[in-house]
């Protein structure tokens, strides 16, 4: 496939990502923004996994799924909301509870990345 294909390939997984967030903020939902969390965690972790799998296997066609899964993972997380929420957690309650929800996604995020990348070792 050629190159020109690859945006198409990314705006498809971008897509599926956004419907498949939205989806998961409809079944999760708390008064703390839990479900933002989860689709943070859990698109770091695929991102990761998925990257790994690609780079470790040499598969046909890892540029076209890198592309996929970058467009799926970036449709499915959300920094904006994850922003927004936070700043909303500081007017509604304290900093206390706005710091909170930023150092938990931070080391959730950055871990369950890394937990993907090594996964398939």
């Amino acid at each position: 496939m050629s190159a020109l294909f690859l945006p198409i390939v990314f705006a498809a997984g971008g897509g599926l990502g956004a419907v498949a967030r939205h989806h998961l903020s409809l079944v999760v939902s708390h008064r703390l923004p839990l479900s933002t969390l989860l689709v943070n965690v859990l698109g770091s972790f695929l991102l990761g996994l998925i990257l790994s799998l690609l780079v470790s296997n040499d598969l046909a066609l890892a540029e076209h799924w890198t592309q996929l899964a970058l467009g799926f993972c970036g449709g499915f997380t959300t920094f904006s909301s994850f922003a927004y929420q936070t700043l909303t957690l500081r007017t509604q309650y304290t900093w206390l509870h706005a710091v909170s929800n930023v150092v938990i996604n931070m080391v959730l995020c950055l871990g369950a990345f890394w937990l993907g990348g090594v996964a398939v070792l």
